[in-house]
Order: C-alpha cells, then sequence, then structure tokens
C-alpha cells in the first residue's frame, strides 16, 4: 500500500484546514494511513501523530516489535511509551511549536477532555477527514476485496448444499464462517446475519437458536475478509416451496437491486442512486416495507463512505466499492434483501458479488 502518497494527501487537508499536527486514534484510520499489515488489532493501543514534516505511531511495547519492523523503509518512526502514550503525545507537543493540533471526532470523551487541559484547548475537530480519502480504492485495495467477494460467493454456494431444516440459524453462520475461514478469510466481516421464518423481516436480526423449518425464508446477509478488507453480500432463499406473496415480494427487491445498479456511475449522489430503487419499490406499492438506506462503502470497515440513501448527498467517486441493498420486510412474516457488492465506474459499476439472485427454492 502507497503510505506516502496517504500521507501527502492528509498533509494537504492539514494545510487547507489551517491544523499544524493530526492526532489519528480510529485503528481502521491507523492503519490505512501507516500501510501497516498485521501490527495493530482492534484493541490496541495505538496513535499517529502528523505533522508537515514529521510521521510518528506511538504504541506500547506489546506492539513495539511489530510496528518497527513494518515501519522500516516508511516514512514512520515507532515511539514506545513505558507509560500512556497520551502522556507521551501531549509532552512531545507541549515543547514544540503547536499552533492546532486537529483530532478525529470519534476520540473518547475522557481522553479529549485529558488532551484538551494539556495543550490549553488548542483542539480542532476533525469529521471524516481520513474516510474521505478511503473512498477512492488503491488497485491492490479492489484486488482484495474482490478476492473477499469471492469467497464470500463461494460460502454462499457451499450453504445452498447444507442448509436444511433443523439447522439453527447460528449453526447456518457458523457453517459459513468455518468454510470461509477455512478457505482464508481472516474471520468475518461482520457477524453474520441468518434470519430465518418471521426473523426475517428485522434487517439486522443476527442468528440465533431459532431452529429453521419447513416453508421459511431464510435471509443470509454475510462476508469474507482478505488483507484487512471486508466484502458485504446479502441473499434469501425459501425453504420448500415459494408461497405467491413471496414471489412477488422476491420479484419487486431483485428489480430494485437492478435498477439500483443500473444508477450507479461516477459523481451521481447517494440519494440518486438510493431514489433508483426506492422509486421502484413505491411503484410496486412496498416502498413503505424499505425502511434502510440502498447501500454504503466496503474497505477496511464494512460501513464506511460513500453513503447511498435518502441523506447521501455527497457524490459517489468512481472507484468507490459500495453495495446495492434493497430490502422489503412483512413485518412478524418475512423479509427479502439482495445485497450486492459493486466497484464504482465513471459510466457505471462493476458488480463483484456473482452469486446468483434467481429465487431459490431449497428442497
Amino acid at each position: 500500500m502507497n503510505a506516502e502518497a496517504r500521507l501527502s494527501r492528509l498533509r494537504r487537508r492539514l494545510s487547507e484546514e489551517h491544523a499544524s499536527a493530526m492526532l489519528v486514534t480510529a485503528i481502521t484510520n491507523v492503519r490505512y494511513i501507516t500501510g501497516f499489515e498485521g501490527v495493530f488489532d482492534e484493541d490496541s493501543n495505538v496513535a499517529c501523530l502528523l505533522t508537515q514534516q514529521t510521521a510518528e505511531i506511538y504504541t506500547d511495547s506489546r506492539y513495539a516489535e511489530a510496528a518497527c519492523e513494518a515501519a522500516r523503509s516508511t516514512p514512520w518512526s515507532v515511539r514506545v511509551s513505558s507509560e500512556s502514550i497520551y502522556v507521551q503525545i501531549c509532552d512531545d507537543l507541549a515543547g514544540g511549536e503547536l499552533d492546532t493540533l486537529a483530532f478525529e471526532s470519534s476520540i473518547p470523551h475522557g481522553r479529549f477532555l485529558f488532551i484538551s487541559e494539556r495543550l490549553n484547548g488548542r483542539l480542532k475537530s476533525t469529521d471524516q477527514w481520513i474516510e474521505e480519502l478511503r473512498e477512492v480504492k488503491e488497485p491492490a485495495e479492489l484486488e482484495r476485496i474482490t478476492r473477499a467477494a469471492a469467497l464470500t460467493d463461494q460460502a454462499f454456494d457451499a450453504i445452498l448444499g447444507t442448509l436444511t431444516p433443523g439447522m439453527t440459524e447460528a449453526e447456518v453462520a457458523l457453517e459459513l464462517e468455518v468454510f470461509m475461514r477455512r478457505k482464508g478469510s481472516e474471520g468475518v466481516a461482520f457477524p453474520s446475519i441468518v434470519a430465518s421464518g418471521p426473523n426475517s423481516s428485522r434487517p439486522h436480526a443476527g442468528a440465533g437458536d431459532r431452529v429453521i423449518r419447513e416453508g421459511d425464508v431464510v435471509l443470509m446477509d454475510f462476508g469474507a475478509r482478505v488483507g484487512g478488507y471486508c466484502a458485504d453480500m446479502t441473499r434469501t432463499v425459501v425453504i420448500g416451496a415459494a408461497s405467491e406473496e413471496y414471489r412477488k415480494v422476491y420479484d419487486a427487491v431483485l428489480e430494485a437491486n437492478q435498477a439500483g445498479k443500473a444508477a450507479v456511475r461516477g459523481d451521481v449522489t447517494g440519494v440518486e442512486v438510493d431514489a433508483a430503487a426506492r422509486d421502484f419499490l413505491k411503484d410496486s406499492g412496498l416502498a413503505e416495507h424499505f425502511g434502510h438506506g440502498l447501500g454504503h462503502g466496503v474497505g477496511l470497515d464494512v460501513h464506511e463512505l460513500p453513503t447511498l440513501s435518502p441523506r447521501g448527498r455527497r457524490r459517489v467517486p468512481s472507484g468507490s466499492v459500495v453495495t446495492i441493498e434493497p430490502g422489503v420486510y412483512m413485518e412478524g412474516r418475512f423479509g427479502v434483501r439482495i445485497e450486492d457488492l459493486v466497484v464504482v465506474e465513471d459510466e457505471g459499476c462493476r458488480v463483484i458479488s456473482v452469486s446468483p439472485k434467481d429465487l431459490i427454492e431449497i428442497r
């Protein structure tokens, strides 16, 4: 990954925003801006301090060896602290000519108060500076997301041969995870959703102990993770014969999925893409059962910029990766969601979720 180019873009933003330094504390953003791999986990004690001249990583002895190894031949230097890394950061800043320190708005409130008191309030909150840089994917990032999507497709194909009445939702989720791990996934991109019967009308139902029965709708939303990058896909199947109502809803959701993908191209707004699918469901009399946004960006996080929703007013850049996931949820009865992962291009999109979307009845 090209850490120097990422640093250059962030320093440009620092200059534009008239900040002399930036503190990066969100783990995913630390990984992105450093380009380090296999060093930090979700609970790591780490922060990055960036100025126009320096790029420093603060951590403790648990991560020191791996961080120093990763930092070789990069612009980053590693500072290992035996006490709180934030005490060390503030001490280092107090000894310099700090004008304004930009910090991420996601920082815990107590940590913000500590830093603010030590630096006499010379702070500037940033809102998604690095997340905006992450929208457009580098070729190496696209390659990893594509590999994760391929693993996800393979897992869906495998589960179709395993899914039977009598299994619990949790057992299906475990089968998906074990398959993806055995094929090279780094765990899962997010906790898998396997929602059966009436649970499928809850968009984020999770995977519980409900036993899947004949006649149930089974909604599966899951994704592999490869090289730190996520995939995200949803498919909905039925155990046994599909009812006429289910067929009608499924067909409408599938056409909304196609309408959303047809609307995707570089430089449209998230609102416009969302409206293409939402208007189709409105014409089908089902829009009131579609409560969430049409999609979101995917990368190091499974939910990131850009946003495709009625509130997604920013433009969707070419080179971003987004989901297209319309859903219709008939409360207490069943739900249908069909989600594809696509790469946004200047004149359209490239679909990288290739699992079949025809109505599937498992008999």
